[in-house]
């Protein structure tokens, strides 16, 4: 694995890879029985952003169909950047190598700049902070193109999946999917039903690939067999869900600012794009706190 760069501020503990898409490694809280580990760690020798614990979404989030899009009369193709996956997913700024432009006990300052994938040239700013039992995560894009572009903004951490684990997340609806993940229709969500997140609700037992919207911005993950609970608090109006069903060892929480393949909708801005002119920037911020006692 690439260099990794830790911050420890005696309650937490954050290892990230910079040469490696700026991911985290690791997310571990220290306590009198040692290193608790708060996300799924990353695999010792793994450089495969998906088996590590957090990686940003920049320029856009998740996946984009049909090999580009059309953007102002222009058509911008984009190529397949996964194996297995047809589409373009995720942007591109967890497959490159970030620069440290700031490293101190507590906080990391990452900056990538990026022009290989017309119509977006940008430079990225992530910055990791540790504070107390909390983890603020700060991911920033400014446009540096001369015509302006749609962007999108977004975390995807990676949680390990157990039995006991409960989500507990408000959501107006739902995008369903078709079987190229590719949404579809939108729905309102029903109380009580398998993807009613409001009252700490089981993963379900199939796979969930799916983007849920009229979210409030707070959530709680539980792991209570664990005694663990994160506190995610985000300023994106979007979180989806992402687990391959209840034989696999972990589940995707990924807060986002836009609707899947809003690239291609009649009004990508209503579904969450913000277009930037040269000089102009966008940011998204989500924190991670660690609970415990009472609030757990």
């Amino acid at each position: 694995m690439s260099e990794m760069l830790t911050l420890d501020n005696g309650q937490l503990r954050l290892v990230v890879a910079p040469d490696n898409g700026a991911c985290i490694v690791r997310f571990d809280a220290l306590t009198p029985a040692g290193p608790v580990a708060l996300m799924r760690p990353g695999t010792e020798g793994d450089e495969d952003p998906n088996r590590l614990a957090v990686y940003p979404l920049v320029p856009w989030s998740n996946r984009i169909a049909d090999g580009g899009f059309d953007w102002r009369g222009r058509h911008y193709p984009l190529a397949a950047n996964y194996p297995g996956e047809p589409f373009p997913i995720h942007g591109d700024g967890w497959q490159r190598v970030w620069q440290v432009e700031a490293h101190h006990e507590a906080m990391l300052q990452l900056s990538l700049r990026s022009w290989q994938q017309p119509p977006f040239d940008y430079r990225a700013v992530m910055t990791y902070r540790l504070e107390a039992n909390l983890l603020s995560v700060t991911l920033s894009v400014t446009h540096l193109g001369q015509a302006p572009a749609p962007y999108g903004l977004g975390l995807h951490p990676w949680f390990p999946r157990h039995a006991d684990v409960r989500i507990e997340a408000e959501a107006a609806g739902v995008w369903e999917v078709d079987a190229a993940q590719l949404p579809t229709v939108w729905r309102r969500i029903s109380s009580g039903e398998t993807w009613d997140f409001s009252h700490r609700a089981a993963l379900p037992e199939r796979k969930i690939d799916n983007l849920f919207t009229g979210w409030n911005g707070q959530a709680v993950l539980r792991w209570p067999e664990r005694g663990v609970a994160l506190k995610v608090i985000s300023n994106t109006p979007c979180y989806l869900v992402f687990s391959p069903g209840a034989q696999a060892d972990f589940f995707c929480f990924e807060p986002v600012s836009h609707t899947v393949d809003a690239h291609h909708s009649d009004d990508p801005e209503r579904q969450g794009l913000v277009v930037l002119e040269s000089g102009e920037s966008h940011e998204v911020s989500c924190c991670f706190q660690h609970l415990a006692g009472a609030e757990l």
